[in-house]
C-alpha cells in the first residue's frame, strides 16, 4: 500500500501554482523558499511525476501538475468542510451558524443573502458542501448542521422545512429533435438518445423514480454528469435528452434553440427551501438567514425568467412502487 499524500505538500503545491514563484509561496505560507522547494520536490517523487516546470521567469504547471491539482483543490477542500464539522458551534465565545450549501444556492441565492447576513452577524456563517443527499440529511440529524438548503424530503417529516421556491423538472432537447417537432416524448427510437440527468447532491432521481411510477413510464437508461454545462452541451448536439428545470436553460428556450417537454401528464416539481432538524429551535442567526432567503428568493425567480414559482406549502404525496431505473446506462428511451 502506497504512502499517503501529505496535506502541507499539496498545499504548497496549489500555492506554488497560484503564485509562479517559491518566493512569493514562502511567503503565503510563512516558509522559506528553500522548505517549499523541498516540500514540492518530495511531493513529485511520491507521485512519481513532474508537477511544476522551473524556468528563468519562475514556475510553470505541467500538464500533469493541472489535472493534479485538480483533485489537490477537492482534497483540501474535503480537509477544510472536515476540520468545519468537527469545530464546536460556538468558538472564541461567538456562536457561528453552519449551513449547508447547494450548487445552486451557491451561486443564485448566497451572493445576495451573505453580504446582508454578515452585518448583522459578521463571521458567523459557516459554508458547508455536504456531498450526497443522503450524507446531508445525516448531517442535520447529527447535529453537526444547523441549517441547509435541500429539496424537500417528503420521507423525513421530522425535518423542519421552510419553502422558499418551486421548479418543474422536464425533458430538454434540441429544437430540431424529433420529440420537440412531435411536441411531446415519443419511443419512436429508444436507442437514439441518452438521457442525462445532473448529479447533485439532493434526492432529484428519487422524485424522478416515483413521478414515473405513477405515470407508468419506463426509462431504458440514465447517465448522470456533475454539471449543467455538459448536460447543455450534448443536449445541443441533439443526440441527447436532459432532465433539466426550464429555468436553467432559459435564454436558449426564448431563442428557440430548445424545447421543454412534460415528463408525462402531471408536472413533476420539486420544492427547495431550508431544513432544520425537529429538536432544534430556530435562533436569531437562524431566523435572520430564512428572512433574508424569503426577501432575495422573488428577484433572483424574476431574473432567471424561468418556470419556476414561489414556493407554497404542499401535502405529502401517496407512496408509490418505485419504477426501475438503471443509472449510468448509456443509452435511453421512454417506452
Amino acid at each position: 500500500m502506497k504512502s499517503v499524500l501529505d496535506s502541507r505538500q499539496l498545499l504548497a503545491a496549489r500555492v506554488l501554482a497560484d503564485t509562479g514563484s517559491f518566493t512569493l509561496a514562502g511567503q503565503q505560507l510563512g516558509l522559506t523558499q528553500s522548505a517549499v522547494s523541498h516540500a514540492i520536490k518530495a511531493l513529485e517523487e511520491e507521485v512519481e511525476c513532474r508537477l511544476f516546470l522551473r524556468t528563468g521567469k519562475g514556475v510553470r504547471t505541467t500538464p500533469a501538475g493541472k489535472h493534479f491539482l485538480e483533485y489537490t483543490d477537492k482534497i483540501l477542500a474535503q480537509m477544510e468542510t472536515a476540520r468545519t464539522l468537527v469545530t464546536a458551534r460556538t468558538t472564541s465565545g461567538k456562536e457561528r451558524l453552519r449551513l449547508g450549501v447547494s450548487n445552486r444556492a451557491r451561486r443564485l441565492i448566497l451572493p445576495i443573502v451573505q453580504p446582508l447576513f454578515a452585518r448583522d452577524f459578521p463571521g458567523r456563517l459557516v459554508l458547508i458542501a455536504p456531498g450526497s443527499y443522503r450524507r446531508n440529511l445525516e448531517l442535520l440529524d447529527s447535529g453537526l448542521l444547523d441549517l441547509s438548503f435541500i429539496v424537500r424530503a417528503d420521507h423525513r417529516p421530522d425535518i423542519e422545512f421552510v419553502p422558499l421556491f418551486e421548479d418543474e423538472l422536464r425533458i430538454i432537447v434540441s429544437a430540431q429533435h424529433p420529440w420537440a417537432r412531435a411536441g411531446r416524448v415519443t419511443a419512436d427510437d429508444p436507442a437514439r438518445d441518452t438521457l442525462v440527468l445532473y448529479q447533485d447532491f439532493n434526492n432529484t432521481a428519487q422524485l424522478l423514480n416515483r413521478h414515473l411510477a405513477r405515470e407508468k413510464l419506463t426509462l431504458r437508461g440514465l447517465t448522470e454528469l456533475p454539471d449543467h454545462a455538459s448536460i447543455l452541451a450534448l443536449v445541443t448536439t441533439g443526440r441527447a435528452a436532459g432532465i433539466m428545470s426550464p429555468f436553467q436553460v432559459s435564454q436558449e428556450l426564448q431563442e428557440g434553440k430548445l424545447a421543454a417537454l412534460p415528463i408525462g401528464n402531471w408536472p413533476l416539481v420539486r420544492q427547495w427551501g431550508l431544513a432544520q432538524a425537529h429538536r432544534r429551535s430556530p435562533g436569531q442567526m437562524e431566523q435572520r438567514l430564512i428572512e433574508l432567503c424569503r426577501q432575495a428568493v422573488p428577484g433572483i425567480l424574476s431574473r432567471l425568467q424561468g418556470n419556476v414559482v414561489p414556493a407554497r406549502e404542499k401535502k405529502a404525496e401517496p407512496v408509490v412502487a418505485p419504477a426501475k431505473i438503471e443509472p449510468r446506462v448509456a443509452l435511453s428511451g421512454v417506452a
